[in-house]
C-alpha cells in the first residue's frame, strides 16, 4: 500500500499545484504592477489643457494645503527682497534681478582726507541704492605719509570691508588681487596713458607710407604721481612696423627723471607693394603681366620692395603667388654671371684690342668685376658693359 501511494503521488500533486496557481495568478499579478508603476506615479502624458488622471485601481498623489501655502510665503518672500525674478514688458520672467548692483573695487585709488571713503576705491555697477550716501561711509584711516602709496592684499581688504561695511554689502563687491591706495597726489590710469601715447605718436605717423594704425596696447594699469607739481613724459621711441617698445618718464618738478615705467604697442603698417600675379621661378624673366599690386602688412617685408624701376630683370628666386616682390630678388638680364665667356675690350684713346675672358664673379652693368683672359691666363679687373662685354680703359 505504502509503495502505492508513493508511486501515484505524483498524479496528485499536478492538479493541486496548478490549482494553487490559479489562487495565486491575481496577487502574483499586482505585485507586477506595483513593481513596474509605482504607486502614486502617473505614466500618462497629459494634453495641453487636459489634466491627467492616474489609471483605475491606483491612488492619486496631492501636496497638502500646508505645502502650497510654504512655497506661495517663499515665493512672496523672495520678491519683496528682490531676490525673485521680475516680468518684462511682455509680462515674461526676466532673468536679470532688480538687486543685482555690484561693486568694483579699484586696484589703485587715491584719498583726499585722512579716512579712507568707500566712493574713492570703489565704482558702482548697476543702480545702487542710496549711492550717495553709500559713497561717503568712512572705511579705515588713510596712509601716513602723503605721497607714498601702500598696498593691501585681497585677503585684508575682503576682511577690512566684511567689518566695515557688513557681510551683506561686502558680499556685493568684486574685489581686486590687491589695492593699491595714496593720500594725496594723482593717480593716472591705463587709458589716460593710452590716450596720452595715440595723441604723441600720431604725428610721427606722416612720415610713414601707408596706413598706420595703433594695436595691441600693453600699457602700466596706473601711475602714481606725488603731487600735482610732477608729470609723465613719453620718451620718443623708434617707429617701425611690428612691436614697439614705450617707456613713461616720471619727472619732478624741476625735470629730474625719479622712475621710468615701461609699456608696449603694435604698430601695424599696410601698404601696397608690387606682388607676383602668378608663380614665379628662378631665372625666369619678370614681365609685365606676372606683376600685380596688393595691400599688406609691411612687417612681411623683410627688404626694399622694388620700386618697378630699371630692368630688364629676371628673378633670383622663386616665388609664390601673392609674395611681394623685393629689390634683392631680382637681377638685371643685362648681368654678368661668373664662369660667363665675354669679351673683354681694352680702350686707350683711338686703340681699341678684343679678347675673350672668363668672368670670374658677377656683375651688373657698371660694375668692376674681375675675369681671366683666355690667352695670358691672367686675371685683371674690368668694368661690366652689358651681359656679353667688359671694358679695360
Amino acid at each position: 500500500m505504502s509503495g502505492h501511494l508513493f508511486h501515484q503521488k505524483p498524479a496528485l500533486c499536478g492538479p493541486l499545484v496548478f490549482f494553487c496557481l490559479l489562487l495565486l495568478l491575481p496577487a502574483m499579478t499586482a505585485m507586477a504592477q506595483e513593481l513596474v508603476s509605482p504607486r502614486g506615479v502617473h505614466q500618462q502624458i497629459p494634453q495641453a489643457g487636459v489634466p491627467s488622471r492616474p489609471p483605475s485601481g491606483q491612488r492619486e498623489l496631492f501636496l497638502p494645503p500646508s505645502a502650497h501655502d510654504a512655497r506661495a510665503y517663499h515665493t512672496q518672500s523672495q520678491l519683496s527682497r528682490g531676490q525673485g525674478p521680475l516680468p518684462d514688458q511682455d509680462g515674461n520672467p526676466s532673468l536679470s534681478l532688480e538687486s543685482s548692483w555690484r561693486m568694483k573695487i579699484y586696484n589703485a585709488a587715491v584719498c583726499r582726507g585722512n579716512t579712507v571713503l568707500l566712493g574713492e576705491i570703489a565704482q558702482p555697477l548697476g543702480p545702487i541704492p542710496n549711492w550717495e550716501s553709500l559713497k561717503t561711509r568712512e572705511l579705515w584711516p588713510a596712509p601716513p605719509e602723503e605721497g607714498k602709496p601702500l598696498q593691501i592684499s585681497r585677503s585684508n581688504l575682503a576682511q577690512a570691508l566684511n567689518e566695515r561695511l557688513g557681510r551683506d554689502l561686502a558680499s556685493r563687491c568684486i574685489l581686486p588681487t590687491s589695492l593699491v591706495i595714496q593720500k594725496g597726489g594723482l593717480l593716472v590710469r591705463e587709458n589716460d596713458l593710452r590716450s596720452y601715447v595715440v595723441k604723441s605718436l600720431t604725428p610721427m605717423l606722416q612720415a610713414m607710407p601707408g596706413e598706420v594704425e595703433f594695436t595691441d596696447f600693453h600699457l602700466p594699469e596706473y601711475i602714481f604721481l606725488a603731487h600735482a607739481g610732477q608729470q609723465i613724459q613719453l620718451e620718443q621711441p623708434r617707429m617701425n612696423a611690428g612691436r614697439v617698445g614705450l617707456r613713461f618718464a616720471v619727472l619732478e618738478a624741476d625735470g629730474k627723471i625719479l622712475r621710468r615705467v615701461s609699456g608696449s604697442i603694435t604698430l601695424t603698417q599696410w601698404v601696397t607693394v608690387p606682388t607676383a600675379a602668378r608663380s614665379l621661378s628662378k631665372g625666369e624673366a619678370l614681365l609685365p603681366d606676372a606683376v600685380t599690386f596688393s595691400r599688406i602688412n609691411a612687417r612681411r617685408l623683410k627688404d626694399q620692395v622694388w620700386d618697378g624701376k630699371g630692368g630688364p630683370w629676371q628673378m633670383l628666386r622663386s616665388l609664390s603667388a601673392g609674395e611681394p616682390i623685393l629689390q634683392g630678388d631680382l637681377a638685371t638680364q643685362m648681368m654678368i654671371r661668373r664662369g660667363d665667356i665675354v669679351t673683354l675690350v681694352f680702350m686707350r684713346g683711338n686703340l681699341r684690342l678684343e679678347t675673350q675672358a672668363e668672368a670670374l664673379a658677377d656683375g651688373e652693368p657698371g660694375a668692376t668685376i674681375s675675369v681671366r683672359n683666355l690667352q695670358t691666363k691672367k686675371q685683371i679687373f674690368a668694368t661690366v658693359q652689358d651681359n656679353r662685354t667688359v671694358v679695360i680703359h
